[in-house]
């Protein structure tokens, strides 16, 4: 059953304890809809360089070793972009599988795509920040919680580092690879903007006991 933001801070502040339906964040939502546009792409390619060659014979186009090499070439390379891409939409989506895990606040912290619950005192307050993107060098803007010092190690040292991703994408050099903060969890029925007022007010309730 989905539950708005007030009905969540109602329960929380009544009971000291929430748990949430979890979904992918509008940003897991939007990466996937570029997969699929990526691989339809590729593949119309594909086709089109399949198909666009034998034509090209049957309309007189001479053969050459040169001609050949360049089909094999595109072909090589097309096989090489859809593979990539295809690992990376089956990444995305046993990722998308723990995005919809149940996101729980309680005393204990916070407990997001099966991780946790993450101490309070180890992060910050939920908000936007430009980030390293996920799957290139560029910077992009991301509801995040900063973690503390306390929470970095936690996470970047104690956590198992098959848990890690999930809370956020690994950023840094390839040698330095690290996690700095914790990705906000979409929860069905809520906006980021209420998801990130939830969590702040939940922070706020049980740090100052």
């Amino acid at each position: 059953m989905q539950t708005g933001p007030s009905q969540a801070w109602d329960t929380l502040q009544a009971t000291g304890r929430i748990c949430l339906e979890g979904e992918p964040a509008s940003w897991s939502k939007a990466l996937k809809s570029l997969v699929m546009v990526l691989l339809g792409l590729i593949g119309l390619l594909a086709v089109g360089v399949f198909v666009g060659f034998p034509v090209l014979i049957f309309t007189g186009m001479e053969v050459s070793a040169g001609s050949v090499f360049g089909f094999l070439g595109c072909l090589a390379m097309l096989t090489a972009m859809g593979s990539l891409v295809l690992h990376w939409h089956r990444v995305r989506n046993r990722y998308r599988e723990v995005e919809s895990l149940p996101v729980i606040l309680d005393a204990n912290g916070l407990t997001l795509r099966g991780v946790g619950p993450i101490p309070w005192q180890d992060f910050g307050l939920a908000e936007h920040q430009m980030v390293r993107a996920e799957h290139d060098s560029s910077y992009t803007r991301r509801a995040v919680m900063p973690l503390t010092a306390a929470g970095y190690h936690n996470v970047n040292q104690l956590l198992a580092y098959e848990l890690r991703p999930r809370v956020s994408p690994a950023t840094g050099s390839i040698w330095n690879r690290h996690h700095p903060n914790i990705y906000v969890p979409g929860v069905a029925g809520m906006r980021t903007s209420e998801v990130m007022w939830l969590i702040n007010s939940a922070r706020s309730l049980f740090t100052a006991r």
